[in-house]
Formats: structure tokens, C-alpha cells, sequence
């Protein structure tokens, strides 16, 4: 468990600990908060994935992330931030401690679809790729056949 003190959070004397995803309850708690922000979260499930939650000091769910395993390949996804923090880093610091578990894990690409963090991915090194160029066990999963539009955008990381 790592405990962040956001930039900009230092008068509201707010911290955020990280926690790993590892009940039914916490998985609900997940999911209700991405269904809150308006992201998928039916389809989300404990095997084969990597889910953080991230609390504050009161005990709210402020942030989630989420890489779902695929060989040497993941599916980022589930990255949602409460209003109140967004801008404040902690969306940058979820996908870097993403990024962090998918190299212990020997993840080698990530792929992620989006509509509306772009040029969010796009800074933290994420290039664009077409949808014929993502391996086909990434295209089979739940979020590319019906979770998200085909009009989303396609990103990819080569992890080094």
C-alpha cells in the first residue's frame, strides 16, 4: 500500500492511499465509482487483472485504475478520477503505478481505448495505432467488442 500526498492537495491535509483490488466488495465499491464517472464496469473482474482503488484520509474512493492481462500484453483501462481531484496528478500517478505493476508482472505493451483522455495518455507516452495493428487477444476483450464504441481512439505503450 503506498500513501500520496497530491500536488496541490497540501492545504485540504487530504492523503490517498493505493490499495490493490482483492474482494468481491472492494471489486463492487469499483465498480459503482466508474459507473458514477460514466466509465464500463460490468465487465470488470478480479482474475487476470491488476485493479487499484485509491482513498482518501475519510475513507472515500477518490481514483481507480485497472490493467486486465493478456500474455505480455495488458488492457488499460477503468481510470477514473473524482471531479474534485481531477488536475491534480492523481490521474498521472494511477497509469504510473500501473505502469509499474504491469513491469513486475513482465507486461510488455499496453493498449487503451479512449474518448476523452487523448492527449492525457498522449503526454505520459502513449502513441496512437489502428485498431488492425492491436493483438488479437486485446481485440477479443470485452472493452474492444462491446464495452467501447468503435469510434474510440486506440493508444499503445511499449514498455522497455
Amino acid at each position: 500500500m503506498h500513501v500520496y500526498e497530491p500536488y496541490n492537495l497540501c492545504s485540504m491535509k487530504q492523503f490517498i492511499v493505493q490499495q490493490r483490488v482483492s474482494s468481491a466488495k472492494e471489486l463492487n465499491a469499483m465498480k459503482d465509482f466508474l459507473q458514477v464517472n460514466q466509465l464500463p464496469a460490468d465487465d470488470l473482474h478480479l482474475d487476470n487483472s491488476i485493479l487499484l482503488t485509491y482513498y482518501n484520509a475519510d475513507d472515500a474512493l477518490m481514483g481507480t485504475g485497472g490493467l486486465e492481462l493478456y500474455g505480455s500484453n495488458a488492457l488499460l483501462r477503468s481510470l477514473a478520477v473524482s471531479p474534485e481531484l481531477r488536475g491534480q496528478q492523481l490521474g498521472k500517478q494511477i497509469v504510473n503505478d500501473l505502469l509499474q505493476q504491469a513491469r513486475q508482472t513482465g507486461i510488455q505493451e499496453i493498449y487503451l481505448l479512449t474518448e476523452t483522455a487523448f492527449y492525457f495518455f498522449q503526454k505520459l507516452g502513449f502513441t496512437e495505432v489502428q485498431r488492425d495493428q492491436v493483438p488479437d487477444v486485446i481485440k477479443s476483450s470485452s472493452e474492444f467488442t462491446h464495452m467501447c464504441p468503435s469510434t474510440a481512439q486506440v493508444m499503445k505503450l511499449v514498455l522497455v
